[in-house]
């Protein structure tokens, strides 16, 4: 255990907020450089939006439960904070939510327009191209949401969706269990360590807002699917995924390359995922 954590109890919002901290750490092995991020999720925005094809049921059953539950209510308006290729947005624009998605990358948000325009909700969907760092931390939409969002990994970031929604916050985040078969191997033989965890562990803005006096609704969902990726995809990908964690050069390019044409079968691969995770939601 870090030695700070050492000398924090576990009730305690700190102890929490620094084992979230150093769980991201782990998990990217460097800090973050927001531009490369956006240069990756851009480059995969498409293939991204198509996997959301595969698994929309998931996302579909996660929205109408929040929304039998009452949380989330037909003309709500709601910031989605990392919003992607519309993952979420889609299924709660569909509840007629007056949705705005908020990203960072512009290849996410065209995808998002596209896909809404193809679903017929583009009346409900607003594209928003910027960071959660800057947008005002004063009520201005009915319900903050994210999903699995990097945006929302702190203390800090946290807290401020309580100031931006006026009624409900909702987060989702995995619940111990996510394993990407592909990633796994990559890691692990590039590394020679095993492949860490999720960083977005719901165990910790969980603690945080217990700490803070919340006392958040959680559910569990666990899910998996096995996809079959062109060879060249996912070379491009893991090449971008790893370079973005300071792991890059001819020789991990190489071995990329090497491991996944010797498992691939008439130019495919099969990547196999497994997840569980958290739906919470808090009122503000």
């Amino acid at each position: 255990m870090d030695s700070q954590l050492a000398d924090e109890p576990l009730n305690n919002v700190r102890f929490w907020d620094r084992a979230w901290q150093n769980a991201n750490k782990k998990a990217g092995r460097r800090p973050p450089d927001p531009k490369l991020w956006q240069e990756y999720w851009n480059s995969f925005s498409s293939r991204y939006a198509e996997h959301n094809e595969t698994s929309k049921t998931v996302h579909q059953d996660i929205i109408a439960r929040l929304v039998a539950h009452g949380t989330i209510k037909p003309g709500d308006t709601l910031l989605d904070i990392g919003c992607g290729p519309g993952t979420y947005a889609l299924p709660l624009a569909a509840y007629d939510v007056k949705v705005t998605g908020l990203d960072t990358s512009p290849g996410m948000l065209a995808a998002l327009s596209g896909q809404a325009g193809k679903a017929g909700l583009e009346k409900n969907i607003t594209p928003l191209l910027a960071d959660w760092q800057d947008i005002a931390p004063s009520p201005a939409y009915d319900i903050t949401f994210a999903a699995k969002s990097p945006a929302i990994n702190n203390y800090d970031s946290l807290m401020k969706m309580t100031k931006v929604a006026r009624r409900v916050c909702c987060l989702i985040g995995f619940a111990g269990k996510h394993d990407i078969s592909l990633r796994r191997l990559l890691w692990e033989k590039l590394l020679q360590e095993p492949a860490p965890g999720p960083s977005f562990d719901i165990i910790y803005p969980l603690n945080i807002l217990y700490q803070e006096g919340y006392r958040p609704n959680l559910t569990f969902t666990t899910y998996g699917q096995t996809t079959q990726e062109p060879l060249p995809y996912l070379i491009d990908h893991y090449i971008s995924y790893f370079s973005v964690l300071g792991v890059t050069g001819a020789e991990t390019e190489n071995t990329i390359r090497t491991i996944l044409a010797s498992i691939a079968i008439d130019g495919y691969c099969a990547e196999t995922s497994e997840t569980t995770v958290g739906i919470m939601w808090w009122q503000v």
